[in-house]
């Protein structure tokens, strides 16, 4: 289970553990390492949620956690360990009779698992089949099916929209090219088309940036799941989430701003409907330098904070 947390300290503490009864969920759970310290701090009759798109990461997570349990060193509270996507948040509490949260935190990073297991296809670093699916059991659709079947101008958008890349229109004429005569299978074959399209060694970590995102529909399934968790929360709550790139952090920033302020009139310049969130940060909280040492993937992390007002 290698794994280093990022921002482990600075995501727990945003927490608030100070009601008489906390709902928390890690929507992110992973390997478990936020969530075994969210769990620690909270009181047996709490109740903590852990949400995964991959099985397999889930079930390490809450085989791990359930024999700190039963080793009887703490007392702990309720665990639940969901199997599905983030973004069927409000339906997968519902299902559990939970319909008002106390906090939520997400750790958007891809898990180190993903990119050091060369069979999940994550990684351009090592050859292996191009797949990139979190959810290996229920997501039919792999990378190499999105690279074969999606017309070129929309793997140009694609390349755009989610790498930002500057070379998307010869890539994708490049990758359209090579599919005519043969299929792209594996990671390798499609870094070799991408790095003699362009030239520039950082496409190949774009492009492949951006299939995963389109993929897996990683916006879709955050913006879904940040406004579901906004209504869920109850006030006081607090939503902690961080971020690893440019992108995604803009449409945290941005979901998050929809909220932060409030209706007023226009007439007499007077607040109508406060706003619903607050920041806790006025700008987002980074990993420290002995971090980045540490662990130098969290070098683009970002933290992002904010707790849901009292509307009376």
């Amino acid at each position: 289970m290698y794994h280093i947390s990022v921002l482990r300290d600075e995501l727990v503490k945003s927490l608030n553990f100070e009601n008489n009864r906390n709902i928390i969920v890690d929507a992110t759970i992973g390997l478990g390492w936020h969530a075994w310290e969210v769990i620690k701090k909270k009181k047996k009759w709490d109740i903590f949620i852990g949400i995964d798109r991959d099985s397999e990461n889930l079930l390490k997570a809450e085989k791990q956690i359930r024999t700190e349990i039963l080793s009887g060193k703490w007392e702990f509270p309720t665990c639940i360990f969901i199997h599905s996507s983030f973004a069927r948040l409000k339906e997968i509490l519902s299902e559990n009779q939970i319909h008002t949260i106390t906090g939520i935190i997400y750790d958007l990073w891809v898990s180190s698992v993903h990119f050091d297991e060369w069979e999940r296809g994550f990684s351009f670093r090592s050859d292996g089949p191009l797949d990139m699916r979190f959810d290996r059991m229920s997501w039919e659709k792999t990378a190499s099916e999105l690279i074969a079947y999606t017309p070129e101008r929309e793997l140009f958008e694609i390349f755009r929209k989610y790498g930002e890349e500057p070379k998307a229109f010869f890539i994708a004429q490049a990758i359209a090219s090579q599919r005519k005569q043969k299929p792209i299978n594996t990671t390798q074959e499609l870094a070799a088309i991408i790095e003699w399209a362009s030239f520039d060694p950082k496409s190949t970590l774009r492009v492949f940036q951006a299939i995963r995102i389109a993929l897996n529909q990683e916006f879709d399934h955050i913006i879904q799941s940040l406004e579901q968790a906004i209504e869920l929360l109850e006030s006081n709550g607090t939503i902690g989430v961080i971020s690893f790139h440019s992108l995604e952090d803009r449409l945290i920033k941005q979901t998050f701003a929809r909220f932060e302020k409030g209706t007023i009139d226009e007439i007499t310049g007077q607040t109508t409907i406060p706003a619903l969130l607050k920041k806790i940060n006025k700008k987002p909280i980074l990993p420290s330098e002995d971090e980045i040492h540490t662990n130098p993937r969290s070098r683009s992390a970002k933290l992002r904070i904010v707790s849901k007002q009292s509307i009376h």
